[in-house]
């Protein structure tokens, strides 16, 4: 992958440590004190996602990456250092692997007092999932909270939209967490009706936790505001408003079951929304959550010799993707 990952170095020469550009030319990642106490983790999950190829090789940390992760997470916290962890694909979504999802899990569990923020994208939409202390309870404690922040791509269904995060500041003691955000969004249907007027990016909300109503930016307000959203349908529409950056969006009672199984699904497990799945069941509906990315066991170890091969054994062995409901 020198081929690729060697033109990332280059080209990110001006804000990556000279130090790291090896590890930048190895799988793509690098690590960068940003200030005294707070450390910026950039990880390359490419190799948690089910369309690489490679995984089809070898699954277990193929080129070390997440082993990588543990041992700066591990000198982080013995150096009294905060981390901020930013990354792509998020471990709940549909296209990333269980196994690379759980260790990823794991790891936040285990450094929930080093790791203070995390950056995710490839979802498109505004989301965030609550991990908890047990993966398999999605009423355990609530110990880290992944933002997955919105696109600038249209696609599929979003306006363009941006985030500005509020950090704690560089201080003496300083906890370095998110304190708050912003949000702000390019309405297209104005946008395209009006092809000579200048770009209008508009606000969709000035402060998050004014928009929900959160006392504070913490893994227990975001789980919290899961429970306040399945008993407030106006908290709820106000949500899925903000996911699109758009008005109209319908979501019924089962979509929205849906939705906030959504959240709790850090990782692929059906029992981290068991008390959602018994309301769906109330109402005579079967509630679709986030299914894993498999490959079947027998062909884990299988040789591909070409592209064509890796192609055919990828449509072969994955599980169709349901992660998203119909609105």
């Amino acid at each position: 992958m020198d081929w690729l990952y060697g033109k990332m170095a280059d080209e990110w020469q001006d804000w990556v440590p000279a130090d790291q550009k090896t590890q930048v030319i190895y799988n793509g990642c690098y690590m960068k004190q940003l200030f005294p106490g707070l450390r910026l983790i950039s990880l390359n999950n490419a190799l948690g996602d089910a369309v690489n190829f490679y995984l089809y090789i070898n699954q277990t940390d193929p080129d070390g990456t997440m082993t990588w992760l543990l041992e700066q997470l591990e000198d982080a916290e013995r150096n009294g250092d905060k981390v901020h962890l930013v990354a792509h694909i998020p471990g709940g979504d549909s296209e990333a692997l269980e196994g690379w999802a759980i260790n990823y899990y794991n790891a936040v569990n285990r450094y929930e007092d080093t790791i203070v923020a995390q950056f995710f994208g490839h979802t498109h939409s505004e989301e965030y999932y609550v991990v908890f202390e047990d993966p398999e309870d999605g009423k355990s404690r609530a110990t880290g909270v992944i933002y997955s922040a919105p696109s600038l791509t249209p696609f599929s269904d979003y306006f363009p939209a941006y985030r500005i995060y509020t950090i704690d500041g560089n201080y003496q003691g300083s906890s370095f967490r998110v304190i708050d955000f912003e949000e702000y969004f390019l309405n297209l249907t104005v946008a395209n009706a009006n092809p000579d007027a200048p770009t209008k990016w508009e606000s969709l909300y000035s402060s998050v936790k004014s928009e929900y109503g959160l006392s504070e930016i913490s893994p227990t307000e975001w789980n919290n505001l899961i429970g306040r959203m399945l008993n407030d349908d106006t908290l709820f529409a106000k949500y899925i408003k903000n996911k699109y950056r758009q008005n109209g969006m319908v979501c019924g009672s089962k979509c929205k079951l849906e939705q906030l199984c959504t959240i709790r699904q850090a990782h692929h497990s059906d029992k981290l929304c068991s008390d959602l799945q018994l309301l769906a069941a109330e109402q005579g509906e079967q509630l679709i959550t986030r299914k894993q990315v498999q490959l079947k066991k027998s062909d884990s170890n299988v040789e591909i010799k070409t592209k064509e091969e890796a192609l055919n054994l990828y449509r072969n062995s994955v599980l169709p993707s349901q992660d998203k409901c119909k609105i």
